[in-house]
Protein backbone atom coordinates (compact mmCIF):
# COMPACT_ATOMS: atom_id res chain seq x y z
CA UNK A 1 0.00 0.00 0.00
CA UNK A 2 1.71 3.28 -1.04
CA UNK A 3 1.26 6.28 0.80
CA UNK A 4 0.58 9.87 -0.58
CA UNK A 5 4.13 11.83 -1.15
CA UNK A 6 2.53 14.46 0.89
CA UNK A 7 2.29 12.27 3.83
CA UNK A 8 5.22 10.71 3.67
CA UNK A 9 6.97 13.73 3.16
CA UNK A 10 5.60 15.08 6.41
CA UNK A 11 6.63 11.76 8.45
CA UNK A 12 10.33 12.12 6.87
CA UNK A 13 10.48 15.75 7.76
CA UNK A 14 8.98 14.59 11.66
CA UNK A 15 11.34 11.94 11.88
CA UNK A 16 14.34 13.97 10.50
CA UNK A 17 12.99 16.73 12.93
CA UNK A 18 12.92 14.12 15.96
CA UNK A 19 16.38 13.12 15.38
CA UNK A 20 17.92 16.60 15.26
CA UNK A 21 16.54 17.66 18.47
CA UNK A 22 17.54 14.30 19.48
CA UNK A 23 20.96 14.76 19.05
CA UNK A 24 20.88 18.17 20.03
CA UNK A 25 19.73 17.08 23.27
CA UNK A 26 21.99 14.64 23.96
CA UNK A 27 24.86 17.16 23.17
CA UNK A 28 23.68 19.95 25.75
CA UNK A 29 22.41 19.76 29.04
CA UNK A 30 18.41 21.47 29.89
CA UNK A 31 17.13 23.17 32.48
CA UNK A 32 13.99 22.65 34.52
CA UNK A 33 12.02 25.00 36.85
CA UNK A 34 8.46 25.80 38.51
CA UNK A 35 7.62 29.50 37.74
CA UNK A 36 5.69 32.05 39.36
CA UNK A 37 2.39 30.07 39.04
CA UNK A 38 3.45 26.36 39.92
CA UNK A 39 3.81 25.26 36.67
CA UNK A 40 7.41 23.03 35.21
CA UNK A 41 9.07 24.89 32.99
CA UNK A 42 11.67 23.70 30.16
CA UNK A 43 14.50 25.60 28.56
CA UNK A 44 18.04 25.52 26.97
CA UNK A 45 19.07 28.28 29.33
CA UNK A 46 17.84 29.56 32.76
CA UNK A 47 15.02 32.22 32.74
CA UNK A 48 14.74 35.34 35.08
CA UNK A 49 11.88 32.96 36.84
CA UNK A 50 14.52 30.09 37.10
CA UNK A 51 16.74 32.15 38.74
CA UNK A 52 14.94 33.14 41.35
CA UNK A 53 13.35 29.92 42.21
CA UNK A 54 15.76 27.85 41.72
CA UNK A 55 16.15 24.66 38.68
CA UNK A 56 17.48 21.80 37.97
CA UNK A 57 20.07 20.99 34.89
CA UNK A 58 19.31 17.64 33.61
CA UNK A 59 20.46 15.43 31.06
CA UNK A 60 18.70 14.47 28.17
CA UNK A 61 17.18 11.51 29.97
CA UNK A 62 15.41 13.93 31.72
CA UNK A 63 18.25 12.82 34.69
CA UNK A 64 19.02 15.82 37.32
CA UNK A 65 22.72 16.16 37.22
CA UNK A 66 22.85 18.89 39.73
CA UNK A 67 19.82 21.31 41.54
CA UNK A 68 20.67 25.28 41.71
CA UNK A 69 18.81 26.92 44.40
CA UNK A 70 17.36 30.21 43.82
CA UNK A 71 19.13 33.13 44.18
CA UNK A 72 18.76 34.79 47.90
CA UNK A 73 18.40 38.16 48.95
CA UNK A 74 20.51 40.00 50.73
CA UNK A 75 19.22 39.77 54.13
CA UNK A 76 19.17 36.24 53.67
CA UNK A 77 22.66 35.70 52.96
CA UNK A 78 23.12 37.98 55.59
CA UNK A 79 21.03 35.76 57.68
CA UNK A 80 23.02 32.61 56.18
CA UNK A 81 26.33 34.08 57.07
CA UNK A 82 25.14 34.64 60.77
CA UNK A 83 24.18 30.98 60.91
CA UNK A 84 27.19 29.92 59.62
CA UNK A 85 29.90 31.89 61.92
CA UNK A 86 27.64 30.59 64.81
CA UNK A 87 28.10 26.90 64.06
CA UNK A 88 31.92 27.95 63.25
CA UNK A 89 32.49 29.26 66.24
CA UNK A 90 30.69 26.77 68.53
CA UNK A 91 32.80 24.22 66.46
CA UNK A 92 36.05 26.05 67.78
CA UNK A 93 34.44 26.24 71.03
CA UNK A 94 33.71 22.57 71.09
CA UNK A 95 37.19 22.07 69.77
CA UNK A 96 38.98 24.08 72.27
CA UNK A 97 36.82 22.23 75.05
CA UNK A 98 37.35 18.92 74.01
CA UNK A 99 41.30 19.58 73.63
CA UNK A 100 41.39 21.18 77.09
CA UNK A 101 39.84 18.13 78.62
CA UNK A 102 42.23 16.00 76.79
CA UNK A 103 45.25 18.76 78.77
CA UNK A 104 43.22 18.10 81.84
CA UNK A 105 43.62 14.42 81.59
CA UNK A 106 47.24 14.07 80.84
CA UNK A 107 48.62 16.95 83.00
CA UNK A 108 46.73 14.72 85.96
CA UNK A 109 46.60 11.56 85.81
CA UNK A 110 44.98 10.96 89.02
CA UNK A 111 42.48 12.80 91.16
CA UNK A 112 44.98 13.28 94.15
CA UNK A 113 47.86 14.81 92.16
CA UNK A 114 44.73 17.47 90.12
CA UNK A 115 43.65 18.41 93.89
CA UNK A 116 47.31 18.74 95.03
CA UNK A 117 48.11 21.09 92.21
CA UNK A 118 44.59 23.08 93.36
CA UNK A 119 45.82 23.48 97.28
CA UNK A 120 49.12 24.64 95.56
CA UNK A 121 47.50 27.50 93.78
CA UNK A 122 45.20 28.56 97.12
CA UNK A 123 48.67 28.51 98.94
CA UNK A 124 50.33 30.85 96.52
CA UNK A 125 46.94 32.81 96.89
CA UNK A 126 47.42 32.73 101.01
CA UNK A 127 51.41 33.91 101.05
CA UNK A 128 51.00 36.78 99.22
CA UNK A 129 48.19 38.03 101.27
CA UNK A 130 50.04 36.92 104.27
CA UNK A 131 53.25 38.62 103.05
CA UNK A 132 50.85 41.90 102.06
CA UNK A 133 49.07 42.05 104.91
CA UNK A 134 52.42 42.32 107.74
CA UNK A 135 53.67 44.94 105.04
CA UNK A 136 50.30 46.82 105.57
CA UNK A 137 50.73 46.09 109.78
CA UNK A 138 54.50 47.80 109.22
CA UNK A 139 53.20 50.88 107.36
CA UNK A 140 49.67 51.67 109.60
CA UNK A 141 52.42 51.22 112.78
CA UNK A 142 54.89 53.87 110.80
CA UNK A 143 51.85 55.83 109.92
CA UNK A 144 50.98 56.05 113.87
CA UNK A 145 54.19 57.08 115.19
CA UNK A 146 54.48 59.75 112.18
CA UNK A 147 51.05 61.04 113.25
CA UNK A 148 51.77 60.65 116.90
CA UNK A 149 55.48 62.71 115.88
CA UNK A 150 53.43 65.81 113.75
CA UNK A 151 50.89 66.03 116.80
CA UNK A 152 54.53 67.24 118.95
CA UNK A 153 54.25 70.45 116.79
CA UNK A 154 50.88 70.82 116.72
CA UNK A 155 51.04 71.04 120.17
CA UNK A 156 53.57 73.50 120.03
CA UNK A 157 51.61 75.83 117.58
CA UNK A 158 54.69 74.95 115.04
CA UNK A 159 53.54 73.65 111.41
CA UNK A 160 54.29 70.24 111.04
CA UNK A 161 57.02 69.70 108.67
CA UNK A 162 56.56 69.17 104.83
CA UNK A 163 58.77 66.10 104.85
CA UNK A 164 56.66 64.49 107.72
CA UNK A 165 53.45 65.58 105.64
CA UNK A 166 54.72 64.03 102.69
CA UNK A 167 55.99 60.34 104.60
CA UNK A 168 52.28 60.93 106.29
CA UNK A 169 50.74 60.93 103.00
CA UNK A 170 53.35 58.26 101.32
CA UNK A 171 52.17 56.20 103.68
CA UNK A 172 48.02 56.40 103.91
CA UNK A 173 48.69 55.95 100.08
CA UNK A 174 50.56 52.50 99.98
CA UNK A 175 48.12 51.28 102.61
CA UNK A 176 44.83 52.57 100.73
CA UNK A 177 46.80 50.19 97.89
CA UNK A 178 47.19 47.15 99.98
CA UNK A 179 43.50 46.93 101.20
CA UNK A 180 42.56 47.39 97.68
CA UNK A 181 45.09 44.51 96.93
CA UNK A 182 44.15 42.50 99.80
CA UNK A 183 40.06 42.79 98.91
CA UNK A 184 41.53 41.53 94.89
CA UNK A 185 43.14 38.90 96.51
CA UNK A 186 40.46 37.69 99.01
CA UNK A 187 38.03 37.70 95.67
CA UNK A 188 40.43 35.54 93.60
CA UNK A 189 40.62 33.19 96.70
CA UNK A 190 37.10 32.69 96.71
CA UNK A 191 37.10 32.50 92.38
CA UNK A 192 39.69 30.13 93.15
CA UNK A 193 37.69 27.86 95.35
CA UNK A 194 34.49 27.92 92.78
CA UNK A 195 36.71 27.00 89.93
CA UNK A 196 38.37 24.26 91.92
CA UNK A 197 35.49 22.74 93.21
CA UNK A 198 33.98 22.75 89.08
CA UNK A 199 37.56 21.56 87.67
CA UNK A 200 37.52 18.58 90.03
CA UNK A 201 34.00 17.65 89.53
CA UNK A 202 34.48 17.69 85.96
CA UNK A 203 37.28 15.93 86.04
CA UNK A 204 36.10 12.98 87.58
CA UNK A 205 33.21 12.70 84.87
CA UNK A 206 36.14 12.76 82.59
CA UNK A 207 37.84 9.94 84.52
CA UNK A 208 34.35 7.94 84.47
CA UNK A 209 33.54 8.21 80.71
CA UNK A 210 37.01 7.20 80.25
CA UNK A 211 36.48 4.15 82.06
CA UNK A 212 33.30 3.53 80.47
CA UNK A 213 34.94 3.66 77.34
CA UNK A 214 37.78 1.53 77.84
CA UNK A 215 34.80 -1.39 79.88
CA UNK A 216 33.28 -1.64 76.49
CA UNK A 217 34.33 -4.51 74.07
Amino acid sequence: MRLPIALTLTLVFAASAHTAWAQKSTQHNRYRWTDSHGAVQYGDSPTADALQNGYDVIDARGTVIKHVDRVKTAEERKSDASVADAAAKEKQRAAEAALADRQLLQAYPSEETLIEAQKKRIAAVDQELANVKVSQADQEKSLTEQLAYASTFERDGKPVPAPVKQQMETLRVNIESQKKFIATKVAQRADFEQKNQAELAHYRELRAAQARGASQP
